[in-house]
C-alpha cells in the first residue's frame, strides 16, 4: 500500500513540475494547448454533426426507397385486384347474359348435366351459349401471374380449378373456407374472391377464384431491389405471411406482429430495425418494410472512416499550422525579452528590429523610442548635473580666494581703525560679510539673505561712489522666507555696475523689486544706466534661450551663468529676461517657482 502512495506521489510531483516548467511560465504552450483543445473539439464536433447529418439524410433516404417499394407493392395489389373486378364484370357485362347463364348452369348441376343443358339448348335454338369454361382459361392465359382460377358452386359444393397446365374437378362435402385452405391459398399466393349472383332470384350460386402468384410482387419493385437494404412482408390482418422476400416466414405468422403498431420507427425485431407500414391497399394486406440498424450503420462506414480521415488531417494541419505561427511569435518574443534584459544591464544601444507590422511591431517600436528617450534624457540629465557641477566648482574657485583672503582683510581693517580711517575700515568689513556669505556651500536661500547679501554689496559701493549712487529694495516682508538659487541676484547688478553706472551722473540708481504672480516669485533688478545696444541685447537673448556652452560656464558666473543656474535647478520654464533701452536704463527679470519650496528640479 505504501509503494502504490509513493508511486502516486511521485507521478504527482512529476506533473506539477511538468506543469511549472512547460506551461506555468510559458504564455506560448498554454496558448498552443487551449487552440488544440479548442480545435480537437471543435472540429471533433463539426465531424460528429457532419456525420450525423449525413447519416439522418441516409437513413431519411433509405426510408424513402423503402416507403416507395412498399407503395409500389400496394399499386400491384390494387391492380391485381382491379384485374379480378374486370374478369368478374365481363361475366355479366355481355348483353344477352349468355355467359353469366352458362356460369349460373356450371354452378347449378352436376358436370355432367352441364354439359347436357348446353346440348338441349342448343338443338332447341341453334343458338351456341358462350362458355364459362374457356373464358377462364383466356383470362388463364391472359394474365401471365394468375396461378389458378376456378369456380365454386355453394349449392353443388364442388370446385374447378384451372391451372396453366390442367384442369382439375374437386368434388368435395366441406364448406368454402375449408376448400380454399386445402385447395387454393399456399403460403406464397394472393387470392380474390367474387360472387357470382343470378339476377332474377339475387342469389348467390358460388364464387370466382382467382390466385394469383406471390412472385409477381418481386416485379413491382425490381428496379430498387439491388439497391433495397432489409427486406420486405406482406401479410394478412391475421399475421400470415403472404410474401417475404427474405424467405425466413413462410409458412407461419409474423412473430412481432404485435410491434407494428407501434409509434416508434425503431423496433426490436431480430435486431433493432427501422420500419415502414402501409394497409391502404384494395386486399387490406400489411404491406411491411423492415430495415435492420447494423445495414444502415454498415452503409455509414465509408463515410465514418473519410469524416475521420479528413478530420484527422485537418487537425494536424490546424496545429501545425498554430505550432509554427506561435513558434514565430515566440522566437519575435524572445527577441523582446533578451532586448528588454540588456536594457536592464545597462546597455542603452539595444534596439529591436521587426519585420512584420503587428503588436509586436509596436511593442519593438515603442521600446526603441523608449531607448531613444531615456539615452536622450540621461545624457540632458548627465550634462545638466556637469554643467552645474563645472558651475559650482567655478563659484567655489571665485570663492576659494575670499576664504583665504579674510583673515588678512579682518587685520587690514583692523590696522585702518587704528589710523582712524572709519570709512575704510567699513568698507573691509562689508567685503568680509560678503565674503563670509559666499564662502557658505548653500545652493538654496531665503530671499531675505539673498537680499541682505545684496544691501552689504551696494552699500560697498555707496561708501564709495559717495554722492553719485543711491539704491532702492521694494520687497513685502512676506515674501522673505521664500527660498532663490544661492548668488543669483548679485551677478545682476555687477553687470549694472561694471556696464551700466556712468560716472558723470549724480543720479544712478537701481530699484530691486520682488511680487508674486500666481505659484511664481517675480524679482526685477532695473537700473537707469547707460542701457544695452540693440544688437547686444538681440545677443545676450540668444543666449538665454539656447544651452550656454560648456566653456561660457566655465569662464563666466555672470548673467549667461546664473540664467543656467536656474534652468537647471528649476527646470526650463524659469530663468532670466532683459529689456533695455539705450540711454536710459535696463530691466531684468528674474523668474523661479514659489511653491517648489527651494527644491531642485528633477
Amino acid at each position: 500500500m505504501k509503494a502504490y502512495t509513493k508511486r502516486g506521489t511521485t507521478a504527482m510531483r512529476l506533473m506539477i513540475d511538468f506543469y511549472q516548467k512547460h506551461f506555468k511560465q510559458k504564455l506560448f504552450n498554454k496558448i498552443l494547448m487551449i487552440y488544440s483543445l479548442i480545435t480537437i473539439v471543435s472540429l471533433a464536433t463539426l465531424s460528429v454533426f457532419v456525420f450525423t447529418y449525413f447519416s439522418n439524410n441516409q437513413i431519411k433516404k433509405e426510408l424513402d426507397s423503402n416507403n416507395h417499394v412498399l407503395s409500389s407493392i400496394g399499386s400491384y395489389f390494387d391492380t391485381r385486384h382491379a384485374a379480378s373486378q374486370q374478369i368478374i364484370q365481363q361475366i355479366y357485362q355481355d348483353g344477352s347474359s349468355t355467359l353469366l347463364d352458362d356460369a349460373l348452369s356450371f354452378l347449378k348441376n352436376n358436370f355432367s348435366d352441364y354439359l347436357n343443358d348446353r346440348l338441349t339448348r342448343f338443338s332447341d335454338t341453334g343458338i351456341r351459349r358462350l362458355d364459362v369454361l374457356s373464358f377462364l382459361r383466356i383470362q388463364l392465359n391472359t394474365f401471365s401471374d394468375i396461378r389458378t382460377i376456378g369456380l365454386y358452386s355453394s349449392k353443388k359444393k364442388f370446385t374447378l380449378l384451372l391451372t396453366k397446365d390442367n384442369q382439375n374437378y374437386y368434388q368435395v362435402n366441406s364448406d368454402f373456407q375449408t376448400m380454399l385452405n386445402q385447395y387454393v391459398i399456399t403460403p406464397k399466393s394472393i387470392t380474390t374472391i367474387s360472387n357470382i349472383t343470378n339476377l332474377t332470384t339475387l342469389e348467390t350460386d358460388g364464387n370466382l377464384i382467382i390466385d394469383y402468384n406471390s412472385d409477381g410482387i418481386y416485379r413491382a419493385f425490381q428496379n430498387n431491389w439491388s439497391e433495397m437494404k432489409g427486406y420486405v412482408l406482406v401479410l394478412t390482418p391475421s399475421g400470415n405471411v403472404v410474401f417475404d422476400s427474405s424467405n425466413r416466414y413462410y409458412g407461419a405468422k409474423y412473430p412481432y406482429l404485435s410491434q407494428l403498431n407501434a409509434p416508434a420507427s425503431i423496433q426490436q425485431f431480430e435486431e433493432p430495425s427501422y420500419v415502414n407500414v402501409q394497409t391502404t391497399n384494395r386486399f387490406g394486406y400489411w404491406i411491411v418494410g423492415v430495415i435492420p440498424k447494423s445495414e444502415m450503420s454498415a452503409s455509414m462506414v465509408g463515410l465514418r472512416n473519410t469524416l475521420l480521415l479528413v478530420t484527422s488531417l485537418v487537425i494536424v494541419a490546424a496545429m501545425a499550422l498554430t505550432y509554427f505561427t506561435i513558434v514565430n511569435f515566440s522566437r519575435r518574443t524572445r527577441t523582446v525579452v533578451r532586448a528588454m534584459e540588456k536594457l536592464r544591464n545597462g546597455d542603452l544601444s539595444v534596439r529591436i528590429t521587426m519585420e512584420k507590422e503587428d503588436e509586436l511591431f509596436q511593442i519593438a517600436d515603442r521600446f526603441n523610442h523608449m531607448c531613444e528617450d531615456l539615452t536622450r534624457y540621461i545624457d540632458r540629465v548627465y550634462v545638466s548635473e556637469i554643467r552645474q557641477k563645472q558651475a559650482e566648482l567655478v563659484a567655489f574657485q571665485a570663492q576659494i580666494k575670499p576664504h583665504f583672503l579674510y583673515n588678512t582683510l579682518e587685520a587690514i581693517r583692523m590696522r585702518a581703525l587704528s589710523y582712524q580711517a572709519e570709512d575704510v575700515g567699513e568698507m573691509i568689513y562689508i567685503l568680509s560679510t560678503l565674503f563670509r556669505y559666499s564662502v557658505r556651500r548653500d545652493t538654496i536661500a531665503p530671499l531675505e539673505n539673498e537680499i541682505e547679501y545684496c544691501s552689504l554689496y551696494l552699500d560697498l559701493f555707496r561708501i564709495r561712489y559717495m554722492q553719485n549712487f543711491s539704491y532702492e529694495i521694494d520687497i513685502e516682508p512676506e515674501l522673505m522666507s521664500l527660498r532663490v538659487l544661492k548668488l543669483s541676484i548679485q551677478p545682476i547688478i555687477e553687470n549694472y555696475i561694471v556696464h551700466g553706472l556712468i560716472m558723470s551722473r549724480t543720479d544712478n540708481r537701481i530699484w530691486i523689486q520682488a511680487v508674486l504672480e500666481e505659484d511664481v516669485l517675480v524679482i526685477t533688478i532695473k537700473d537707469n544706466g547707460s542701457g544695452i545696444t540693440p544688437e547686444k541685447l538681440e545677443f545676450i537673448r540668444q543666449k538665454l534661450n539656447t544651452e550656454v556652452s560648456d566653456d561660457a560656464a566655465s569662464q563666466s558666473i555672470g548673467l549667461m551663468n546664473t540664467h543656467e543656474r536656474i534652468k537647471i535647478c528649476f527646470g526650463p520654464a524659469y530663468g532670466l529676461s532683459v529689456e533695455s533701452v539705450p540711454g536710459q536704463g535696463t530691466m531684468v527679470t528674474m523668474k523661479i517657482p514659489a511653491s517648489q519650496g527651494g527644491e531642485l528640479y528633477a
